[in-house]
């Protein structure tokens, strides 16, 4: 752990910033990209895409205590971060080069820590690095007697410009049982009784699924150990099952199958070139779907580029499988080695389906500009009927996204944006009844939808 004392001209460094500022005709856009829009450290779950930079600030008060900054990543290397103070900022924009007054190093405690004092106070900066070619959820932190400034306030409802609108009510779910879900993707993964007792934080990483009974939770991960893990749903015997990288989506065949998505191949386009200059080229990635049984361990192939697949879901009554193609759109197949996929609607903006445990019914998000909404259709793909629309006497239009059916089909759980954060609604599967649900939830835990085909839930009637 790196322990420095930084001085420096704070009112030297603060003209010459501003003075570049105003010169320079620099600017920033939204979202952590630069000092100018840095985010707030509130130590909310962040999702780092991979190979990224994200940039942080706090205010420190200059009376040289002690300031601690630490950041977790459920051990996964290759995620680090770099202080810089206002003159470091000053100095890069004159184009003197981006020096760091700390770099981040492993930690008692903590994956990844710093501690130093600040004589002088004004805005400081963290940058945190995903140097991974993985997604990577973290939580970054600061403290010390002299930080200002580090908790954001609570998201708000953006107030509707449509008077005759009525925000949802607060309600409850009809079904019982147990629902797992993620705080976001490659973060924390919980349980959580139907009427939003019992919260418990089980294990981390994604796309969380319950078995047919109940009684374990299949998952992905990314990171130094990457595959495919399954859990007791009381959070007990945790193992992983088939290792791989870039792996989504499983979903049960029975309480000892599973079938998911990973990358099969990646391959490299050659350029077309043409009087000298040259187009195209690059990397395309394959996905595949695969069954893997938890009893003989055995594996086996069920759909293949050229045909690809993501995000698969099972009907267990009429015993096909929805999945979305790449570059065709939404299709049906079986586990039989002879069926040939069927296509059974080409939108391409079509994303994460999932079959009714009744087997009647299919679910999906599909883009509606300027926002994505809950679809619901027969088990085939006919009938599509918007369940969530734009309002179109509103400048605001949420995204509502991830929807998954209750254990007996008769109901949709899915999150909504619509108060300013992402939280639990449910409706009807006809969407009527619609309601906010699981609120005590949600006004714990600050869940992030990363719009990466995440299966955010699961619901079963299982204990």
């Amino acid at each position: 752990m790196n322990k420095q004392l930084v001085r420096f001209g704070l009112l030297a460094c603060a003209a010459l910033f501003g003075a570049t500022l105003l010169f320079s005709g620099v600017s920033f856009a939204a979202g952590g990209t630069g000092p100018g829009d840095a985010f707030l450290i509130n130590g909310a779950t962040i999702t780092a895409p991979p190979n990224s930079q994200t940039w942080y600030k706090f205010h420190e008060a200059g009376n040289a205590q002690p300031v601690k900054i630490t950041l977790d990543a459920n051990t996964v290397p290759g995620i680090a971060f770099r202080v810089y103070t206002p003159d470091s900022i000053a100095r890069w924009i004159a184009q003197y080069g981006l020096n760091p007054v700390g770099v981040s190093s492993k930690s008692p405690g903590s994956d990844q820590a710093w501690v130093g004092r600040f004589e002088f106070e004004g805005a400081y900066y963290v940058v945190v690095e995903n140097t991974t070619p993985y997604y990577v959820a973290y939580r970054l932190n600061v403290s010390g007697d002299g930080v200002q400034t580090v908790v954001t306030r609570a998201p708000t409802p953006t107030p509707l410009p449509n008077p005759f609108a009525a925000a949802p009510p607060l309600g409850a779910l009809r079904g019982g049982g147990k629902i797992v879900f993620q705080e976001a993707a490659g973060s924390s993964i919980y349980t959580v009784n139907a009427d939003g007792a019992n919260l418990r934080r089980i294990t981390y990483g994604m796309d969380p699924a319950f078995s047919p009974d109940g009684s374990k939770i299949a998952f992905a991960r990314e990171g130094a150990v990457a595959g495919l893990f399954v859990i007791n749903a009381d959070g007990t015997n945790e193992r992983i099952v088939y290792g791989s990288n870039q792996l989504r989506s499983p979903t049960w065949i029975d309480n000892n199958r599973i079938v998911f998505s990973t990358v099969t191949a990646e391959k490299e386009s050659a350029p077309i070139c043409f009087g000298g200059r040259c187009f195209g080229g690059g990397t395309f990635t394959k996905w595949s779907l695969k069954e893997y049984n938890l009893v003989n361990k055995a594996v086996n192939e069920v759909i293949t580029p050229p045909t690809g697949g993501t995000t698969p879901s099972y009907n267990p009554v009429l015993k096909n499988i929805a999945f979305m193609n790449p570059e065709k759109g939404l299709m049906l197949t079986t586990l039989q080695d002879d069926v040939v996929p069927q296509l059974i609607n080409d939108d391409m903006s079509i994303n994460t389906p999932v079959m009714s445990p009744d087997g009647a019914r299919l679910t999906y998000i599909v883009s509606q500009p300027p926002a994505w909404q809950t679809v619901v259709s027969v088990w085939d793909g006919t009938n599509p009927t918007l369940l969530t629309k734009n309002d179109p006497l509103s400048f605001q239009h949420p995204d509502n996204v991830a929807p998954t059916f209750s254990p007996d089909g008769q109901e949709i759980l899915f999150l909504s944006n619509r108060n300013g954060k992402w939280e639990f609604f449910a409706m009807n599967v006809d969407g009527s009844n619609l309601r906010q649900v699981l609120k005590n939830v949600t006004n714990l835990l600050r869940m992030d939808y990363n719009y990466a085909a995440e299966r955010m839930a699961s619901w079963t009637s299982g204990n």
